[in-house]
């Protein structure tokens, strides 16, 4: 029994490790890395007033991230610029919180508020697909709980991003063409500004992620006595895990989608100016 709950709370540690932590820091620092150089780009390209009449809805959505994510975990708003037009420091756009550091929960909070623009740029990006192309999701496959190895549950994480990016992509292309060129322009225009994570954003990310993993901590070995106490709990708690880190899969596909596109369109844009 012992072993078998040590195995199984050490599987279930590096499974959470992965899909809660892992993967959301992986695609924060992917999208700041490209964000950031796409934003340069626009800047070569357009000039700095281009941040704001091309990519200004892409500001205003990051700030409101930082600010919903700041609410939700208690932190006390001081100020938000949504726009920031006087940016002698660089900044486009600022929110400005404040948190008690005895606080776990509020510390945990800086995990998210700091990767807070993903969230939100992508949670835009869902509604603007929802609303102009309508797709319909694949359930999660049945899944063998006998002898789930590691590489079995990344292949079943795969199979369910990749089913669910088919059918947003079919959905994209069952739609009218004002529809899918409306969605195009708006996913190129938001995509260079929101996932730009400045320095700030990240320190706050690596603030909170020490409280952030105690607590993935605590949750596995609490899942690992709940699944010895409850069998069938396992499932339901494999399936969730696994809708998770599909998700977060499917969120830095759509990241480099959109910030392709939005690069796309810069191209297009320029080299309409050298043709003029």
């Amino acid at each position: 029994m012992l072993i078998t709950f040590t195995t199984r709370a050490f599987d279930l540690l590096i499974i959470l490790t992965v899909s809660l932590i892992g993967l959301p820091l992986l695609d924060g620092i992917i999208s700041r890395y490209l964000g950031n150089n796409l934003k340069i780009y626009l800047v070569q390209k357009f000039g700095n007033k281009s941040q704001y009449w091309f990519g200004g809805l892409g500001v205003i959505i990051h700030e409101l991230g930082h600010a919903f994510f700041a609410v939700i975990f208690g932190h006390k708003i001081g100020a938000i610029k949504l726009l920031n037009f006087q940016n002698q420091d660089g900044t486009l756009g600022s929110v400005s919180s404040s948190y008690n550091p005895s606080s776990r929960y509020q510390t945990i909070g800086n995990f998210f508020i700091g990767l807070a623009p993903i969230f939100s740029g992508l949670f835009t990006f869902w509604l603007l697909i929802k609303l102009l192309c309508h797709p319909t999701y694949t359930k999660l496959p049945t899944i063998p709980l006998t002898n789930l190895t590691m590489k079995k549950f990344a292949i079943i994480v795969l199979q369910s991003t990749f089913n669910w990016l088919e059918n947003i992509y079919q959905a994209f292309l069952n739609t009218g063409s004002g529809q899918q060129i409306l969605l195009i322009i708006l996913v190129g225009m938001i995509s260079s500004t929101v996932f730009s994570l400045s320095d700030a954003d990240l320190k706050a990310t690596y603030t909170g992620l020490p409280s952030y993993m105690f607590i993935v901590f605590i949750l596995s070995i609490a899942s690992a006595v709940a699944t010895i106490i409850n069998p069938a709990f396992l499932l339901q708690l494999v399936h969730l895990i696994i809708m998770i880190a599909a998700l977060w899969i499917i969120l830095l596909v759509l990241i480099l989608s959109c910030l392709l596109v939005s690069l796309g369109e810069l191209w297009v844009g320029s080299l309409f100016f050298k043709l003029r």
